[in-house]
């Protein structure tokens, strides 16, 4: 074989080689997997401790205990904000100001609630919503005392450019049972 075929030869395997090994336009325009969704957890214990009306006896009762507050924010290929809320806690007879009225059994209280959103288009510049929840005050006593109500406590979540704000207390009210 003579140099200028072998050279030639050469050059057409190397073509031959470099198409074959070279990557196809179906291959150069496969989507890289998505990222994995990023979740930032915040958690809040806020303690209580208030005087609210005792609808069923027309006193009052000191409440205290505490909120428990997780939030989750997750974000990917949309971004979702989720909330769980826990509170347990004692009341007391009191006085419209808040001094112990003493005499009667304790009242025991708690509960759960969640509420969830999800944004499609990704982080919200502003969000707000209220997280309502409901506690139910029975007396810790085998007597059965007749004086049982529903606490029912909202509280305001600001998000901004997708960071949440500690919630502020919107409103609470109370209904005998």
């Amino acid at each position: 074989m003579t140099m200028t075929k072998r050279n030639g030869l050469l050059v057409a395997l190397g073509l031959v080689l470099g198409v074959s090994v070279a990557p196809s336009t179906a291959f150069a325009q496969t989507a890289l997997p998505a990222a994995p969704p990023v979740t930032v957890n915040y958690a809040f214990d806020i303690p209580l401790a208030r005087v609210t009306p005792n609808p069923c006896t027309g006193g009052f009762t000191l409440i205290s205990g505490t909120l428990h507050l997780a939030l989750a924010t997750t974000a990917g290929t949309a971004y979702e904000i989720s909330a769980k809320l826990a509170s347990d806690g004692t009341g007391i007879d009191a006085l419209a100001d808040g001094t112990p009225a003493g005499g009667t059994t304790q009242y025991l209280y708690g509960s759960d609630a969640g509420v969830s959103t999800t944004f499609p288009e990704g982080v919200p510049e502003y969000f707000e919503t209220t997280l309502p929840i409901n506690d139910f005050l029975i007396r810790d006593s085998l007597v059965e005392t007749n004086d049982a109500y529903t606490m029912s406590t909202t509280l305001r979540l600001i998000v901004s450019n997708g960071l949440p704000s500690v919630p502020t207390l919107d409103s609470v009210s109370v209904a005998c049972q």
